[in-house]
């Protein structure tokens, strides 16, 4: 007899698909610092993770060998050698609390030793019956191995947060395998009713209807129905039953229905109509935004300078002289009461200080917030341009809109020295 196609018809194709949707992901995340980072603190978590508990599992899970649980681990070593796999993995029976699942996996990813870890309830499942249930469990975590999907699935990972896409390739391997361990255990009835077990549990598995079960598959039409199928990583059982029939027997006892046209309705919603509709949806609501009044951002004022403002922010004292000589407002104020005088001493300009003085600057005038040319002065730690308006004048016993005077000012910021320069002039 000739061997058949074992590995399921899509899953080369899908798996091809998720390389490209990697790369592309990979590319665009680490095309940015903060997306490397990311990439790759989540690489290392989960590798970090992931060993953390193979060990425990190690540790604390069941080894079969020749000396614990002969018969199983003998299973194990036949199938590995119909299988034709390079070395026998590492097989764990662990307590499952009443879930019936199994697993292949790698430590350390690309590099370390592959495992299969049995749930104790499936393994009993066996015993029970005394069937071969467990043969079909134990074979097809073996095809994972010998597919490589474990490390298939590291090299994809960035497309498995694509919706639809890794899950696609997740589920063809699944056909994959349920092909390989009913080929290779020539026994497909015990590879339904492992299936079985999954759906309906240890106990009952023997006594569904199967045809009744897979009829029931085509009576669900509905459209989430199609969307759940195609966001889970495993088919539905029905379905992994049809392929195994398929295989084995030629035909199956139920042929079951597509949704073809539901998946491509589905596909078109979520990557053309939604992407159309987010966009529209978040378009318009930018636009009605930008209606609000409220939201209107209110910025203030540009701020007006006189000409002999302009004049002394540039340290032109040439045409600060030309402009107080053709009779400007020495003592003008903006909106905010800046004078010529105050914005010089913010400069420490004190040439331009003194021409200022000699013609007619007030050393006393305050702004809209009571500041005084020589509290000004105070923060800038200038203690000549403050000597200087001292001699001019200024009043050091001016306050601000807060009550605080020059000393003040000068004792909040901890400089003694202008402390002592002002105190000398109010004695």
């Amino acid at each position: 007899m000739e061997k058949p196609l074992l590995v399921h018809k899509h899953e080369n194709l899908m798996y091809g698909l998720c390389i490209i949707t990697s790369i592309t992901a990979a590319i665009y995340l680490l095309v940015s610092i903060i997306g490397a980072i990311i990439f790759i603190a989540i690489g290392l978590f989960s590798l970090f993770s992931h060993a953390i508990s193979m060990s425990h599992i190690q540790v604390n899970g069941v080894r079969l060998k020749e000396n614990q649980f002969p018969e199983l681990y003998k299973r194990v070593e036949e199938l590995s050698r119909k299988m034709e796999l390079n070395k026998i993995p590492e097989v764990y029976i662990v307590e499952s609390g009443g879930m019936l699942n199994a697993f292949a996996t790698k430590v350390f990813g690309l590099f370390g030793k592959n495992m299969v870890i049995l749930y104790s309830d499936f393994v009993e499942v066996s015993l029970d019956s005394e069937g071969h249930e467990i043969d079909y469990v134990i074979a097809h975590e073996l095809a994972h191995i010998k597919r490589n999907h474990v490390v298939k699935a590291l090299l994809v990972f960035p497309a498995m947060w694509i919706p639809f896409i890794g899950v696609s390739f997740s589920r063809m391997a699944e056909y994959t395998c349920d092909r390989m361990a009913a080929y290779y255990t020539e026994k497909p009835e015990d590879a339904i009713n492992g299936l079985l077990a999954l759906a309906a549990g240890k106990r009952l598995y023997k006594d569904v209807n199967l045809t009744e079960y897979q009829e029931q598959y085509n009576d669900k039409k509905g459209m989430f129905v199609t969307l759940t199928e195609l966001l889970s990583t495993h088919p539905p059982i029905p379905k992994r039953i049809h392929e195994i029939q398929q295989l084995m027997y030629g035909s199956p006892s139920v042929p079951l229905i597509t949704r073809g046209r539901q998946t491509l309705a589905i596909m078109f919603i979520v990557f053309f109509l939604f992407p159309i509709i987010v966009a529209g949806v978040t378009f318009a609501g930018i636009m009605a935004l930008e209606q609000i009044p409220f939201l209107d951002e209110e910025y203030p004022p540009e701020v007006e300078y006189s000409p002999l403002m302009e004049a002394t922010m540039d340290e032109d004292l040439e045409r600060v002289s030309e402009l107080v000589s053709a009779g400007e407002e020495i003592n003008e104020v903006n909106e905010y009461g800046e004078s010529p005088l105050l914005l010089a001493v913010v400069n420490e300009d004190l040439e331009m200080i003194s021409v200022l003085i000699e013609n007619g600057a007030n050393p006393n005038i305050q702004d809209e917030s009571g500041w005084t040319p020589l509290m000004s002065a105070v923060m800038t730690a200038n203690l000549e341009v403050g000597e200087f308006l001292l001699e001019a004048g200024a009043d050091p016993l001016l306050a601000d809109i807060d009550e605080m005077t020059a000393i003040d000012h000068a004792a909040e910021i901890g400089d003694t020295e202008y402390v002592e320069l002002i105190s000398s002039y109010t004695e």
